[in-house]
């Protein structure tokens, strides 16, 4: 008998399959990770964080799944800017919209 593994394979959500499940989601996407709005998340308000350096701003808002690319948003207006955090990683990212911070964070599967 001829028994194989493989190991599993792990994906991260894309625009697509966020978008399909909730049409009304806000995220955006960076880095080819999509990233969502969790500023509003009880766990978040009791985290700290730092709006550190800019690493990019919003180019498009769309709601449409296709071409969904890096700096694309379906609720930041174009020209939002995004930064970095105090954390020194890239799991949650902050957004200045009109000086209040906003929390995204990284959607991932494993």
């Amino acid at each position: 008998m001829l028994v194989g593994c493989t190991p599993a394979i792990n994906t991260t959500p894309t625009a697509k399959s966020i978008l399909t499940e909730h049409s009304q989601a806000d995220i955006l996407q960076y880095n080819n990770l999509i990233y969502i709005n969790t500023t509003s998340l009880e766990s978040m308000k009791q985290l700290e964080y730092t709006k550190c350096e800019i690493i990019g701003e919003i180019i498009k808002t769309t709601n449409s799944s296709k071409n969904f690319n890096d700096f694309y948003a379906t609720k930041l207006e174009s020209g939002t800017k995004i930064f970095s955090t105090n954390d020194n990683n890239t799991d949650t990212i902050i957004v200045d919209l009109n000086g209040q911070y906003i929390l995204y964070t990284v959607l991932l599967e494993g």
